[in-house]
């Protein structure tokens, strides 16, 4: 197969490698079903022989995008026991944190973990078929990389941004103005944004799958370009007497959710900080570099923000916190079952 796999041969595959490995047969009901005016499922499948229907997501690439986005799409898709992960190739590390998590799947190399009783099933280890070679990968495009991204965010953050000048979308995106146009085509390829409203104005579309989308490729793909470092403290409740605003610095993550939702206890903190201001929060918080040798509860992320610094405004009302897409992306990085539920609040509430 010269051609990226489609999701009906990922599914079909799937099928026929359980068949194969477990002598298990799965019949599909229908596909792209209607669920709410937001969400479409990618299909739903049954049991054969066991009566048992379960809500599917077809995933590429499972391996290469964020675990605890996989997680957080496959509990929201149905009840627990009543959705299904199909993928063309699942590694037995992902195939653990999954399973860990409850959440069944299949890959079309026979990796499967289902659990459906009388049926209960667990295969790991097996290799990718040569259908789906790893050179395949779809690119996502200009949007999608570290430059767009920064533009998708300040379109997410501010929507009528895209009708601004490009100028102005490049400072408030802090990227190069070359790059804006590039990102704004990639957007409008993909449905992102529509063209062509009152005097030719643009229009953000699909605003809940773009943000599924940039969060899902926010660690790997800019986060982890801002990394300072790991700290930690002999004070479990340090975070509670430290003011990040004092230091031109804001919470993220799980303390971010504290403060926005009041939902939460956090375990792992998490400071988006300029490097010029990180020794005077070091010498406040009482914060050291956490060295390989050492084994700490608790545990400081400290992050450098890629993005231009919220106006007044904004600044007064969320004093000290990041935008709350950036601490949803923070905690639905994690997986963690708490932190995915406080994640889901967090967009119910600020996030459209």
């Amino acid at each position: 197969m010269n051609n990226p796999a489609t999701e009906q041969t990922i599914l079909d595959a799937a099928i026929g490698a359980i068949h194969r490995e477990a002598g298990l047969s799965i019949d599909v009901v229908t596909i792209d079903v209607q669920k709410d005016a937001k969400r479409i499922i990618d299909a739903i499948v049954q049991i054969h022989d066991y009566g048992a229907r379960l809500t599917v997501k077809i995933k590429k690439w499972a391996t290469q995008v964020n675990v605890g986005v996989i997680i957080n799409q496959i509990k929201n898709l149905a009840e627990p026991d009543q959705s299904l992960l199909v993928a063309d190739y699942i590694n037995p590390k992902l195939g653990e944190r999954l399973k860990a998590a409850d959440i069944q799947f299949l890959d079309t190399a026979g990796n499967a973990y289902i659990n459906q009783q009388p049926v209960y099933i667990y295969i790991k280890g097996n290799k990718p078929q040569q259908a789906f070679p790893a050179k395949q990968r779809v690119k996502t495009g200009r949007a999608f990389q570290p430059t767009g991204m920064k533009v998708v965010f300040a379109f997410l953050r501010e929507e009528e941004l895209v009708n601004a000048p490009y100028r102005e979308i490049a400072d408030q995106a802090a990227v190069a103005l070359g790059a804006v146009g590039w990102v704004i085509g990639d957007l409008i390829a993909h449905g992102f944004l529509l063209e062509g409203f009152n005097k030719n104005q643009r229009k953000l579309a699909k605003f809940d799958l773009l943000l599924d989308q940039w969060v899902e490729a926010y660690p790997h793909k800019l986060k982890r370009k801002y990394e300072i470092g790991t700290f930690t403290t002999g004070n479990s409740d340090w975070w509670k007497t430290i003011y990040p605003e004092k230091f031109d610095a804001e919470w993220g993550g799980e303390i971010a959710a504290v403060k926005y939702t009041n939902y939460l206890n956090p375990k792992r903190g998490l400071i988006y900080i300029d490097k010029t201001n990180m020794a005077d929060l070091l010498q406040n918080a009482r914060l050291i570099k956490v060295e390989p040798h050492m084994r700490q509860d608790t545990l400081i992320d400290l992050v450098e923000p890629f993005w231009k610094k919220a106006n007044n405004q904004e600044k007064t009302k969320h004093a000290g916190l990041v935008h709350p897409i950036i601490a949803y992306a923070d905690l639905i990085e994690t997986g963690d079952t708490r932190n995915l539920d406080a994640a889901n609040k967090l967009r119910e509430k600020y996030l459209r």
